[in-house]
This record gives C-alpha cells, sequence and structure tokens, in this order.
C-alpha cells in the first residue's frame, strides 16, 4: 500500500504539468472611430508593442485595416503602457472565436465603433465592434475609458 501512495505520488509530482493559456502578442492596435464626424478626433487608436505604447499619427476611418497604419514614433510615458497593458489583459477569449471584421453592425446607426487588431507570431486578427453589442459592451466600456485617459 505504501508503495502505491508513493508511486501516485510521484505521478503527481512529476507527471502533471501546468498550462498556460497566455499568449503575448507582437502588437495589440485598439481603439474608437465614428464614421459620421467632422474634426480631427473621428479616429483614435493606439498601438501596444514591445513594451511601449504610440498613439496614431492622424489615423483614417477607411484606414482601419491598412497593414501601414501610422503611428508616431515616440512612446507615451510608462504609466500610460501599463493602461494598456491592462486593456488588453481584458480581451474576452469569445472575441477569439469570431471571424475577423464586424461584431454587430458598428457605426450602423452612428453609435460608432470599438476597434482591436492583435497579431501573435504570423496570425493577426482585427474587429470592428459595435458598442451595443450586449456581449462585449464591459469590454467597449473599457476600450472608451481607457481611450479617454489616454488622451
Amino acid at each position: 500500500m505504501k508503495k502505491a501512495l508513493l508511486f501516485l505520488a510521484i505521478l503527481l509530482a512529476f507527471g502533471c504539468k501546468k498550462e498556460t493559456t497566455l499568449e503575448t502578442s507582437d502588437f495589440f492596435i485598439f481603439g474608437t472611430a465614428y464614421g459620421y464626424c467632422a474634426g480631427s478626433e473621428c479616429v483614435t487608436l493606439f498601438k501596444l508593442e514591445d513594451q511601449q505604447l504610440y498613439a496614431d499619427d492622424n489615423a483614417g476611418y477607411t484606414d482601419l485595416s491598412a497593414s501601414d497604419q501610422p503611428f508616431q514614433t515616440t512612446s507615451l510615458p510608462a504609466d500610460k503602457v501599463a493602461l494598456a497593458e491592462v486593456l488588453q489583459a481584458q480581451i474576452p477569449a469569445s472575441l477569439y472565436e469570431k471571424p475577423d471584421g464586424n461584431v454587430g453592425c458598428p457605426d450602423c446607426r452612428d453609435q460608432g465603433l470599438l476597434f482591436v487588431k492583435i497579431k501573435t507570431g504570423d496570425t493577426v486578427r482585427e474587429w470592428r465592434i459595435d458598442p451595443d453589442e450586449q456581449q462585449y459592451a464591459a469590454f467597449c466600456d473599457s476600450i472608451r475609458a481607457t481611450v479617454q485617459l489616454l488622451k
């Protein structure tokens, strides 16, 4: 009996390994966009990359998906980087189950949209999220609040 218990203890100690599901991304872009907007604040994007956070450099509504979206070259301060990292950790896992593109009907009735783009390895995923989409309402509120704190 002692040998069996010892065997089980060894099996448990060495046979199980902890799985991590947290992936590190190459970059994380997020922000708000309004198509029916006149002014300079129609699109506000931020890019978190290599523990640096960059504000957009005159981002355009029609260019949200552009691979060469312009960002400033000077990082925002460390306290703002931390806000973006907290937001990235809040991305709902269910969002990754959605196909790229629109979630709900973003900006269909002049309510704007929340933009999320993330690259991990060779995979780039992006979504335009309707802020009225109930499943993602809390995440959309977090994006809006973070954008306001970063301005």
